[in-house]
């Protein structure tokens, strides 16, 4: 049974499940109904025995009745059809008294009141007969008790009535609620066996996104189309790792193959330049110049590759405390030169004092965003660069002026190799895995990066880092 609930499809566990969740439920009603119709049937019956036993006691009491007559108008009379009249009465008396005391043995004068309507019924034997007072007092008065005792046992069968229609219901009450819990027990044991392969394949999903992922090795078990998907997920992975391997290969043979001949180009181009091989002619010297250009282009292209490889395969941030205004001052002194050439001056507020972060991490999301704005930023034009503690956040904002940014393109921006509309002001043509690695170090650091909209400037980038405990002052 187990292998074949873990080979069945998904739409068989299902029909497993509802079928497996509807037996109690059938359970239920039929209990239910039984115990209805068992309540219902002792209700008629005893609804019947009442009706019986109150006609019954109501004759008994008018048979009394007429008895005492009939035995005063003989005392007086003394004809034969009296005699026959009274003889009768006392006779049905006794036949009622008879089946009264059959349906009903706990009436205790059964004995003593037909005793006495013998009593009475042998005084018609004698030759001469008084009225007998006493007896018929005695018989009206046991009539009366006997009366009262039927009324008293109907009442006390109403309350066992009552008294088994809460039991009853108690103990429906009791089956609903076990059927109602083995109902859930096996709605959760169903959805178990459909949301534990998901859950499994979530995790493998997961870990496929991870730089690092490690596939979970256990082999997925649950309906047939779920296995089946995590056999798929798991041939995914072991491709996306061959192929992460070949690109991370690559690129670091890639880059580094580079600044060899790149080297040597810069160094040859430079020679050239300061004419230490020779006197150069103007078209000549243009041309060198070209190649300085296309040169240093090359140099920082290469730079930023080697920068996004080494964020690849960073897994976890080295945290330690850190003074962020040394950072940013550190930054700025790097980026100088490209600032003062055209006219731009950073305006810095840093209102923290110390701050427990990556260092170069944080140099890094720093120095995209300053190269940045040093190439996309109006010539003349300062560079704010803000420090600031917001709630239970970080907040690191580097702005400049210049062509806004559509809000088509804010997020798309920050995807690997894609590049705005908005042309560069310096002579590197961007690769466009500036604002990526800013975002994936704040990813590392546990925090995002957007661009917002301020009012003192027309571009601002917001980088969004966490708060570490106390342990940023």
């Amino acid at each position: 049974m187990r292998f074949s609930i873990q080979t069945a499809s998904l739409r068989q566990l299902v029909l497993l499940s509802f079928f497996l969740a509807l037996i109690p439920v059938a359970v239920l009603l039929w209990q239910s109904n039984k115990s209805l119709s068992g309540v219902s049937s002792y209700a008629i019956s005893s609804a019947e025995h009442a009706v019986s036993s109150v006609r019954q006691s109501e004759s008994m009491q008018s048979l009394v009745i007429d008895i005492e007559r009939a035995v005063r108008q003989y005392v007086v009379v003394r004809t034969e059809a009296l005699q026959r009249v009274a003889l009768s009465h006392i006779d049905n008396q006794l036949n009622l008294l008879a089946q009264v005391c059959i349906s009903l043995p706990q009436l205790t004068l059964c004995a003593e009141q037909q005793a006495a309507l013998q009593a009475l019924r042998q005084r018609f034997s004698e030759p001469v007969i008084e009225t007998p007072e006493l007896l018929l007092q005695q018989i009206r008065t046991q009539q009366q008790q006997i009366t009262q005792q039927i009324w008293d046992l109907l009442e006390q069968q109403l309350q066992n009535q009552q008294q088994q229609v809460a039991s009853t219901q108690q103990q429906l009450a009791w089956q609903t609620f076990g059927l109602v819990l083995l109902t859930l027990l096996l709605v959760l044991w169903a959805s178990n066996r459909i949301t534990a392969p998901v859950q499994k394949l979530d995790r493998m999903i997961r870990a496929i996104a991870q730089p690092k992922h490690q596939f979970p090795d256990e082999k997925l078990r649950g309906p047939r189309e779920l296995t089946e998907l995590g056999e798929q997920l798991r041939w995914l992975s072991s491709r996306l790792q061959q192929l992460e391997a070949l690109r991370l290969i690559l690129l670091r043979h890639a880059s580094h193959e580079l600044k060899t001949p790149l080297s040597s180009i810069r160094e040859g181009c430079a020679l050239l330049s300061e004419q230490l091989v020779g006197p150069l002619t103007p078209q000549q010297q243009e041309v060198v110049t070209l190649l300085n250009g296309s040169a240093d282009r090359l140099s920082v292209l290469t730079e930023q590759l080697l920068d996004y490889n080494r964020l690849l395969q960073q897994a976890q941030p080295e945290w330690s405390q850190q003074i962020p205004q040394q950072l940013m001052q550190e930054c700025f002194s790097d980026h100088a030169l490209s600032l003062q050439q055209r006219q731009q001056q950073v305006k810095l507020d840093c209102q923290l004092n110390s701050l427990y972060t990556d260092a170069t991490l944080f140099r890094r999301i720093l120095d995209n965003l300053i190269n940045n704005a040093q190439a996309y930023g109006a010539e003349g034009s300062p560079v704010w660069v803000k420090l600031y503690r917001q709630d239970d956040a970080v907040l690191l904002e580097v702005a400049n002026n210049g062509t806004p940014i559509p809000m088509s393109l804010r997020e798309k921006l920050f995807e690997p190799f894609q590049r705005g509309t908005t042309p560069r002001f310096d002579s590197v043509q961007g690769s466009g895995l500036g604002l990526s690695i800013v975002a994936d170090c704040a990813r590392l650091l546990g925090g995002h990066a957007d661009i917002v909209d301020v009012v003192y400037a027309d571009v601002c980038i917001r980088v969004r880092l966490p708060l570490l405990g106390e342990k940023l002052v």
